[in-house]
Parts: structure tokens; sequence; C-alpha cells
């Protein structure tokens, strides 16, 4: 468990500065290129997002699981490990196919072309990064370095190119940039892991994984469809604006789903392990476990950020995204509801090979979300997207609550979970309380941080929550091994 606490720690790290430095970038980037500058990035990006999904075919979280189940047979890994790199990349190449096709055929796109070939890059660079090779191999370290290194040159190429509304371009290519960096640096090092004298080339199989990859491309398509589709929809019903308003919203929820996400990558190549040896006490107590922390982070966040909207807004976008305001406010739950269902789905179910049941209640969220989203972008624009979202979430937990209560028997709100319920109340209260001060939006979000965290934390400690208590003794730890 020790090397489960320490990835997680690390893992942690790196999500933090995932979400600290877009934010940074976001903050200076949507002062200057406005919300059609930024909403023009963003239904582009969704695009490309898009054209990675289907070329990809689930074979990044494939892989993981793969590797994961091979990494103690070196020969054998660096064979998987080859054989999904090839296979990757020659999907990834007919990918600028749909590049050229959206380029001859859709007139928001030939609009600026040279933005949306920039943008593209990405899907090249995707394949060759190998990513899920790293989070196979728990690597957590390396991935966390690496990525700091490059999150920071990419700011600083920020601060010095982009100046003004013109530099629209700049700012996309160095958003590129941060994806393509980390990608090189993670192709130049495997060989550092992957022998390819190991194996004959004969040997390889590289089409043995297209099949079982597609299961999980079924399903990342599916969430895909409500997690990317909202921009774009928004895109075509309303206009650039309106997904400059959303994704300002979108931003920062995200970034704290991934926050709480971050166990994710730890957790996946060790229950696929834990599956595959058929440990099945482990297996749940680890499961369960996972639960009580995402609870345990997740439920304060959506309570702050939920009385927090406006101040982290302005702080982070200016007063130019007064609409994203209530947009971040309508879409704070969703910081609980992917959280729960990422565990449920992804983890859990995956690990255990059933993607037939996350395929489907996936499949009952993406229809809900798309027929609210026909229903309510053109009357209530970036503000119905959210409530689509919010309800398409909320339906995926219920739906694989009821179908797979017969493998996750982990509950939600029972046992000491409790705790956190009552912890986030106390929460509740006092930023009620700090609000008939009538401090200025900067003072009521830096004291209600403080004070909320605070009061969370210490009531957790008193009721000795083993939870809070690991993730802190491990933090230290970890602290200190860096020291």
């Amino acid at each position: 468990m020790s090397s489960i606490k320490k990835n997680a720690v690390l893992n942690m790290i790196y999500t933090v500065s995932g979400i600290l430095f877009p934010l940074i970038a976001f903050r200076y980037a949507s002062r200057i290129l406005l919300a059609d500058g930024i909403g023009q990035v963003y239904f582009f990006t969704s695009l490309i997002e898009y054209i990675i999904l289907l070329t990809s075919l689930g074979i990044p979280l494939y892989a993981i699981r793969e590797i994961a189940r091979v990494r103690d047979d070196h020969a054998l890994m660096s064979k998987t490990a080859t054989e999904i790199l090839i296979l990757h990349s020659v999907l990834s190449a007919a990918g600028y196919l749909a590049v050229f096709l959206l380029i001859c055929t859709v007139t928001k796109i030939q609009a600026d072309i040279p933005l949306f070939l920039l943008l593209s890059v990405s899907i090249l660079f995707k394949a060759i990064g190998v990513e899920w090779f790293y989070n196979g191999v728990e690597d957590f370290k390396y991935i966390t370095v690496r990525s700091i290194i490059v999150r920071t040159v990419s700011l600083l190429a920020l601060f010095i190119f982009v100046k003004e509304k013109e530099d629209l371009f700049y700012y996309a290519a160095i958003s590129v940039a941060g994806t393509v960096g980390n990608n090189l640096f993670n192709f130049f090092r495997l060989p550092g892991y992957v022998n390819i004298y190991s194996f004959g080339w004969k040997d390889l199989h590289v089409w043995r994984h297209l099949n079982p990859a597609l299961k999980i491309f079924a399903l990342n398509l599916i969430i895909s469809l409500y997690i990317n589709l909202d921009s774009i929809m928004l895109g075509f019903l309303k206009d650039e604006t309106a997904v400059g308003y959303y994704a300002a919203s979108t931003r920062i929820s995200k970034t704290l789903v991934g926050l709480v996400g971050a166990l994710g990558p730890v957790l996946l190549p060790r229950l696929s392990s834990l599956a595959i040896r058929n440990s099945q006490e482990e297996f749940w107590s680890l499961a369960d476990k996972s639960l009580r922390f995402i609870v345990a982070f997740s439920l304060p966040m959506t309570v702050g950020v939920f009385f927090m909207a406006s101040p982290i807004i302005h702080l982070f976008c200016g007063s130019d995204f007064e609409p994203s305001v209530l947009t971040l406010q309508i879409m704070s739950p969703v910081i609980l509801f992917i959280s729960v269902s990422g565990l449920y789905c992804m983890q859990i179910l995956y690990s255990m090979g059933k993607e037939k049941l996350a395929i489907f209640s996936a499949s009952l969220g993406a229809l809900v979300n798309l027929t609210l989203n026909f229903c309510l972008i053109p009357v209530y624009s970036q503000y119905g997207a959210g409530v689509a979202t919010v309800v398409a979430e909320l339906a995926v937990i219920v739906c694989t609550v009821i179908t797979g209560r017969k493998y996750i028997p982990v509950h939600f709100f029972f046992g000491k979970k409790i705790h956190y319920c009552i912890a986030t109340l106390l929460v509740i209260t006092f930023l009620l309380l700090l609000k008939l001060f009538r401090m200025n939006e900067i003072s009521y979000l830096i004291t209600g941080t403080v004070v909320s965290a605070t009061v969370y934390y210490t009531y957790l400690m008193l009721v000795k929550d083993e939870i809070i208590l690991q993730v802190t003794k491990s933090c230290i730890k970890t602290i200190k091994s860096f020291m």
C-alpha cells in the first residue's frame, strides 16, 4: 500500500501543476483574447479531440491495463508496448483524412484554416507520446517532473509572445507545444524501458489489440459525447462567445475534477493487477478507500465552487466573463458526479472486464445530455449546456449503481462516509456566515478557502478519519523524500 500512497501523492502533485499552470495561462489569455478568441480555440480543439478519440480507438486506457498486466515480463512488455505504439501511430495517421474532410466541408473551420491545422498537430503527437506506458509501469515521478518543466516553459512563452488580441495563433501554438513537449520527452525516453531486440519483428501481432481496445473505445466515445459535444453544439447553435463563457466554467470545474481524479491513473494499473490475480478482498478494500477519498475531497470542492463562483471567475477570467459565474454555479455538482462515475465505470468495472455495464450507463448519460442540449442551448445558451451536463452525469451514476450493484459493493454515503457530509455542512454554515461581513470578493475567496479547509480538516482529524490521516502522513513523507 505504501507505493500506492506515494504514487497517489506524486500524481496529485502532477495534477495540481496541471490545474495551476492552465488556470494561470487561462487567466492571462482570457483578458487579452476575450471570450470570442478563447471560444474559437476551444471550438477547434473540441473538434480535434474528437478526431483523436476516433483514431485512438480506446488504446490509451486499454494500454495502461495491458502494460500493467505484463510489466513483470520485460520481453513481453517490450513486445506489447511496440505493438500498441505501431497500431496507435497507424490509426492516428489516418486521422488526417478527417482533418482534410473537415477543412473542405465546414465553413467555420475555413475561416481560419492555419489555426485548425496547427491544433491538429496534437493528433500525431498523441500517438507517439505513449503516456499510457508510463502510467502502466507506474513511473509517476518521471511524469510529474517532466510535466512541471514543460508547463513552466510553456507558461513563460505565453507571457512573452501573447501580448494582444491578434496573438491568437501564438496562444494556440503554445497550447499545442505544452502537449508536444511532454510527448517528445516520452517518446525519446521509451528505449530505456523497451528493448526492441528482445523479440522478433515477425512475432509482432499488431492487430490483436484492436478488438479489445474497441470496447473501451465505445465507452470513451460515449463519454466524450457529453464532455466535448457541449462546446461543439454551442458553437453551431449559438456562437464562439457562448463557447468562451462556457469554456471558462468548464476549465475550472474540470481542473478540480482532475485534482480529485488524480487517484485514477494510480488505481487502474493496480486494480487491474489485483483483478487478474483474483485478489477480491484487497480489490474491494482499495476500491472502497478510493471512493472515500473521492467523496472526502469532491464534496467540499463542490460547495466551495458554488459559493465562491463569482470571485473565482472574476479572478481567473476577468469582468468580461460575468455570464460564466452562474454557469459555474450550475456546473459545480459535476466535480462530485464525474469523480464518482469515473471510479465506478473506468476504475472498477473496466478493471473487472465489465465494460458492457459501463458502456450502457455512459450511453444513457450521452442520450440525456444530447437531448437536453438540443432543447436547452437554443434558449438558455451556456446555462442550458451546464444543466445538461449535470443531469447527464447524475444519470450515469444512478444507472451504474442500479445495473452494476452486483459488482460494486461499495456504497456512497454509508458508514464512515457520513462524516464527510457533516464536515461539508459545517463548511456551508461558515461560508454563509462569512457573507454577513460583506467583504470584497478577493477577501471572501481567500478567507472562505482558508476557513473552509481549516474547519473541514479539523473536524475529520477530530473523528480520526482514516483517509485524511493517511493523506496527511503520505504528503509529509513524500515532501521529505524530495528534500
